[in-house]
């Protein structure tokens, strides 16, 4: 059997993955409903444990809210 630390662990480390994931194409795609979802699923695993990472995932959604906007905005100004 696993230890509830191994499954918890677990469970914060596919959060970050997720949540990265989804920072990364809110950089492109619906940055202000993908940026902020990862955002929270950042800070979800930063209280499950993933200290590092977790803090790291919910910076970037935060920032790629804000860069998403503004390139989607450049786009469109320059359509």
């Amino acid at each position: 059997m696993s230890s509830p630390s191994a499954s918890r662990s677990s469970s914060a480390r596919t959060l970050v993955i997720i949540s990265f994931v989804l920072d990364a194409v809110a950089l492109i795609f619906l940055p202000i409903i993908l940026g902020p979802i990862g955002a929270v699923l950042g800070f979800v695993a930063y209280s499950q444990g993933e200290k590092k990472l977790g803090l790291w995932a919910g910076i970037g959604g935060i920032v790629a809210t804000v860069v998403g906007m503004v390139l989607g905005a450049v786009v469109a100004n320059n359509s």
